[in-house]
C-alpha cells in the first residue's frame, strides 16, 4: 500500500520486457539493469526488492552491512559468490541494501568499481534477468559514475505515505484484533499520524494490540480500540522527537512533534505529555 507508482514503475521497465519477450524483441526493450530507490529508512524498500523478485518469478539475493565485517579479499569473494548464485538462478533482484553507507566504508572502496563491471556484464542476453537494485538514504554518497554512466537508470523515490494510504496501512495491520474494530476512527488516526513510514504504522498496530494484551492478561478494564490506537500513537511520537533532539536529526520527527516545530506551539506537546502519562 502507498508503493503503487513504483510498483507499476518497476512492471514497466523491468517485468514487462522479460516476460513478454516478443513485444520487447519487436520494440527493442531491454529490462533495466540498475535501479536507486531512495528515502527515509522504513518506507518499503526491501519489500520493494522482494515484490519484485516474486513478480518476475524469480529469487531475492541480499548485500547488506554484515558483509562489511569480512575484510577486503573475503568480502569480494562473498560478494562473488552472491553474484554468481543470482546468475545462476535468474531471474532474480540482487538487492544491496543501504549502498550509501557501504560507498563510503574505506576498506571496500572498490566497491563502485565492481557494480560497474557487474552491470555492464548484465548486458548480456544469459544475465540480462537479474535486476540490480540499490537503496539509499542519501543519494549524495552514491557514486556519480554510477548514476550517470546508464548502468542504474531507474531512479525511485520512497516516501511516507500519503493520509488516506495511513489509514489503509492501519488497518490491514490491525485486521479484527481489537475490541469493536468496526468503531476505530481511521480518519482521526491518519491525521494523527502525519510522516509516519510504513514501518511506524506496523509497530502502532503492534503496541496497540500489546496494551489490549496486556489488559487482557491482567484482568483489568478494557478500554476502546480508538484509546489503545491513540496510547500507542502518542508514545511513538514522544520517542522519535525525543530521540530526534537528542540526535540532533530533524528528519526524525514525526507527527505532532512536526507540527510543533513548524508553529504549532507548546500547547500540542502538552497535550502529549499528557497523554503519555495517564498510559
Amino acid at each position: 500500500l502507498g508503493t503503487e507508482p513504483i510498483t507499476s514503475r518497476l512492471e514497466t521497465q523491468i517485468v514487462l520486457p522479460m516476460q513478454n519477450r516478443k513485444l520487447a524483441q519487436e520494440l527493442g526493450l531491454k529490462p533495466k539493469r540498475g535501479v536507486l530507490l531512495y528515502g527515509p529508512p522504513g518506507t518499503g524498500k526491501t519489500s520493494i526488492g522482494r515484490a519484485l523478485a516474486h513478480r518476475m518469478k524469480g529469487k531475492f539475493f541480499m548485500i547488506d552491512g554484515t558483509f562489511v565485517t569480512e575484510p577486503p579479499i573475503a568480502f569480494f569473494a562473498k560478494l562473488r559468490n552472491v553474484i554468481r548464485e543470482a546468475k545462476e538462478n535468474a531471474p532474480a533482484v540482487l538487492f544491496i541494501d543501504d549502498a550509501d553507507v557501504l560507498f563510503t566504508i574505506e576498506h571496500i572502496a572498490g566497491l563502485s568499481r565492481y557494480l560497474l563491471t557487474l552491470l555492464d556484464g548484465l548486458e548480456s542476453e544469459s544475465s540480462s534477468h537479474v535486476c540490480v537494485m540499490m537503496t539509499a538514504m542519501d543519494v549524495r554518497k552514491v557514486p556519480e559514475a554510477l548514476l550517470r554512466s546508464g548502468r542504474v537508470e531507474l531512479w525511485l523515490e520512497t516516501r511516507p505515505p500519503a493520509q488516506d494510504t495511513r489509514g489503509q496501512v492501519l488497518q490491514r495491520w490491525l485486521g479484527e484484533d481489537l475490541p469493536a474494530p468496526e468503531s476505530i476512527d481511521y480518519a482521526a488516526l491518519s491525521d494523527a499520524t502525519e510522516g509516519f513510514t510504513p514501518a511506524d504504522l506496523r509497530r502502532i498496530a503492534g503496541d496497540a494490540k500489546s496494551l489490549y494484551a496486556a489488559d487482557l492478561t491482567r484482568e483489568r478494564k478494557l478500554d476502546s480500540a480508538n484509546s489503545y490506537l491513540q496510547r500507542a500513537v502518542d508514545t511513538l511520537v514522544i520517542t522519535r522527537n525525543r530521540m530526534a533532539d537528542l540526535l540532533g536529526d530533524d528528519s526524525m520527527r514525526v507527527g505532532e512533534g512536526r507540527k510543533q516545530r513548524y508553529g504549532m506551539g507548546v500547547g500540542g506537546m502538552a497535550e502529549m505529555n499528557v497523554s503519555c502519562k495517564t498510559s
